[in-house]
């Protein structure tokens, strides 16, 4: 599809312009789409990339590996990914603020609610995934960057080192993590379909993008079946999952 336009009105920084027959004319499908730049891991992505999806909003779902990442983080916005890039060019950071701003770029999903009490559901519900991922990054920079905690680089291959990640862990699982879960299991049986209600919405992306990191068995001595005695949380996770969109996004490539 073409557009002409007069030539003041024209920004080249989005858009291809194409010259025929002497007249300005604009591609207009060759206009980006949204474009999401991360790692080819779920990590802090993973919640945006699924509420692209269930508000069904096309995007380039861009996935960089590590030796790319040393040229491309000086030219982002604050040296970090996510990276998000809109259509016109402009670049966003953080990824609680881009699965927010996908949501309300299609308010009749109910994914992020106009209603400001159900809105704040949801925040409160964000708010709770926060509080759950304090408590298990500690189990995931201990061994990544013990720098963090004042230990240096090859602490983790020490016995001792080995020995306090394990500790860490077994922790985590067995005391901060029933805990954690424990709000979420209270908000489901209380509505009996996703963590805010009848209508699934970002809350759902985030906390099911965080359950389901922890399951994929990458954490030593964090088990994949340590949600297993959650019922409700299984259903709910199978319940999002079979959301067409979603469906879709999770089945093997």
């Amino acid at each position: 599809m073409y557009c002409t336009l007069h030539l003041s009105s024209i920004r080249t920084d989005s858009i291809q312009i194409l010259f025929q027959h002497d007249i300005l004319k604009i591609d207009m499908s060759a206009m980006s789409a949204h474009k999401l730049t991360y790692f080819n891991i779920a990590g802090a992505a993973e919640k945006v990339r699924l509420a692209f999806h269930l508000n069904g909003i096309a995007f380039e779902d861009e996935r960089i590996n590590f030796e790319q990442w040393k040229d491309i983080k000086p030219t982002t916005k604050f040296g970090q990914v996510p990276m998000l890039v809109l259509p016109d060019g402009m670049e966003m950071a953080q990824s609680l603020a881009m699965m927010m701003y996908v949501a309300r770029l299609n308010p009749s999903s109910g994914s992020y609610p106009a209603d400001p009490v159900a809105a704040m559901r949801v925040d409160e519900m964000i708010g709770l995934a926060q509080d759950f991922d304090k408590s298990v990054l500690p189990s995931l920079y201990l061994n990544m960057m013990p720098a963090m905690f004042g230990f240096p680089a090859d602490w983790p291959k020490t016995p001792e080192g080995q020995a306090q990640v394990k500790a860490v862990r077994e922790d985590f699982v067995a005391n901060k993590l029933p805990e954690r879960v424990a709000h979420y299991v209270r908000a489901l049986e209380t509505t009996g379909s996703f963590l805010c209600g009848d209508t699934p919405t970002i809350a759902d992306c985030y906390v099911f993008a965080q359950l389901k990191s922890i399951t994929k068995g990458v954490m030593d001595h964090i088990p994949t079946t340590c949600l297993d005695e959650y019922p409700a949380i299984q259903a709910w996770m199978a319940r999002f999952a079979a959301i067409p969109a979603i469906e879709s996004y999770l089945a093997p490539k």
